[in-house]
């Protein structure tokens, strides 16, 4: 009769042990507040703005080049006037250099869809055809120069092959201004251009070079400035 008693007052023990093991503050159905879950802010917090100048700083040249080849190289291949000019720089504009015959033409361009090239008077999309398609720039400490010794169908005379990415030292060295034939500016105004190159793409194939700069301030875009469609090895 005691140990039947006793059974009650156990079970009752190990319940209010139970409970306790649960919630060591004695009510179920309380959540502690340790475990309480925090809400997420309504809006995503903008960048800072400090961080995101630090990465661009730090991020390879190339890498915005490349971007900025890409839209080009659509923008040529689709037509595509609109795209072509927001590459342009607003300030300097774009020069095309050209050699028709034993002298230089310079060419500032106001508006790509009514430039028309030396070459058979033909548009600016023309050099659609004559593209090379490369999956991606390669990236070159220094462009190399033109062997027409090497010069085939298929190279205008370079060791290398491709879309090769690198340096504009060379191009803003260049001296190809005087006798010079210059239309829509000033041979002032397309120096202050050259010189402010920074990157040039290279394609092999034609040996035709683009050349893009910087614009001014933090965050500045890569903008097309000079294109050179002289051929190396022409007569």
């Amino acid at each position: 009769m005691r140990i039947s008693a006793l059974l009650p007052c156990a079970a009752l023990a190990l319940l209010l042990a139970a409970c306790d093991a649960k919630n060591p503050n004695g009510m179920p159905d309380e959540v502690p507040a340790q475990a309480s879950v925090q809400a997420l802010p309504a809006t995503v917090p903008k960048p800072d703005s400090a961080a995101a100048r630090t990465e661009k700083a730090v991020m390879p040249a190339d890498t915005s080049v490349a971007g900025a080849w890409l839209l080009l190289e659509g923008a040529l291949r689709g037509h595509d006037a609109g795209v072509l000019n927001q590459l342009i720089d607003p300030e300097f504009g774009l020069w095309i250099l050209e050699q028709p015959g034993a002298m230089p033409l310079v060419t500032r361009v106001a508006e790509v869809a009514v430039f028309r090239r030396a070459t058979q008077n033909l548009p600016l999309f023309s050099l659609d055809k004559q593209l090379m398609t490369c999956p991606q720039l390669r990236t070159v400490p220094q462009l190399p120069e033109p062997d027409c010794d090497l010069q085939t169908r298929q190279n205008a005379g370079f060791a290398q092959s491709g879309c090769l990415s690198g340096p504009a030292i060379t191009f803003r060295s260049l001296d190809f201004w005087p006798g010079a034939t210059v239309k829509g500016g000033t041979a002032a105004q397309g120096k202050a251009a050259q010189g402010r190159t920074m990157r040039t793409v290279l394609q092999t194939r034609t040996g035709f070079r683009f050349h893009f700069a910087k614009s001014a301030g933090v965050g500045g875009r890569w903008r097309l400035i000079f294109i050179d469609l002289r051929e190396p090895c022409s007569a």
